[in-house]
């Protein structure tokens, strides 16, 4: 008579722990979403390094994100007029709405920005300006190959 007792007492355990689990994932997550959320795009940032197969953004890139959620952006080549492009963020994906041009959103340990192209091959890495930045241009070299990223490649 104690084995079947002792039997329906582990099945209980058992069945009360598989039943807890979703609401310990959940909290797992929400955590996790919360040190996710901590970052945002929105500032002025700094290209610092170009990774992937499509080198031809140019080096030095500065880029404004004013929300978000999209607005317009502000992107300046060193040495040249900035242009403005309008952009849309839906979760972690920013979209250039002219060009179609997608990036998927993530930010290093360091807090750069990472814009990992969804469909383009670059992968951009960003440095956040401070307000006190002064964006230098005299130290670059442009050349006529290199374009934003907002743009497909060439």
């Amino acid at each position: 008579m104690k084995k079947p007792l002792k039997l329906s007492i582990i099945r209980s355990a058992i069945l009360l722990m598989l039943l807890s689990l979703p609401f310990l994932g959940s909290d797992c997550e929400d955590v996790i979403n919360q040190i996710n959320t901590t970052q945002s795009i929105v500032g002025n940032w700094k290209l610092i390094f170009n990774e992937g197969s499509l080198h031809d953004i140019c080096p030095g890139e500065t880029v404004n994100f004013p929300s978000t959620s999209g607005g317009v952006a502000t992107l300046q080549c060193p040495n040249q007029s900035p242009i403005s492009r309008n952009y849309s963020v839906s979760g972690t994906t920013l979209t250039y709405t002219a060009s179609g041009v997608q990036y998927e959103i993530s930010f290093t340990q360091a807090n750069e920005l990472v814009l990992s192209g969804l469909n383009v091959n670059r992968i951009l890495y960003y440095q956040q300006l401070s307000a006190d930045d002064k964006i230098s241009t005299s130290n670059v070299v442009m050349e006529t190959e290199y374009i934003n990223s907002s743009d497909n490649s060439k």
